[in-house]
């Protein structure tokens, strides 16, 4: 039989050694992941990175025939005071649609509650 300090001595070590072992299965993916270099990599007419293989000419005839819809507004203003630091307001469009079916809910109850 183990003493009860054996026993805490043998989960303290167990303890450890899943730790490291966590820690040896993070450094080996950390170094199978390298870092690719995108600066250069070609983008479509939104801003997204194209894949690596897509040439840029069929791009631009599939582009130019379709309208696409942008779905949010941006609007950039600098920092005042600031060096390079810019404020991003994201403008989306308003749902109503909620906001009407909870009115005209609203209005049923009252209408059933009066009745």
């Amino acid at each position: 039989m183990m003493s009860v300090k054996e026993k805490i001595l043998l989960q303290s070590m167990l303890n450890t050694l899943d730790r490291q072992e966590v820690v040896n299965h993070y450094q080996l993916l950390k170094k199978r992941t390298s870092n690719i270099d995108v600066s250069n990599r070609l983008r479509d007419h939104q801003g997204k990175f194209l894949p690596y293989d897509h040439q840029m000419e069929e791009s631009n005839s599939i582009c130019d025939d379709e309208e696409i819809e942008l779905q949010r507004n941006f609007k950039v203003t600098a920092i005042p005071g600031s060096y390079n630091s810019y404020s991003i307001d994201d403008k989306m469009k308003r749902d109503w649609s909620g906001n009407i079916y909870l009115l005209c809910f609203l209005g049923v109850l009252i209408i059933s509650y009066i009745s």
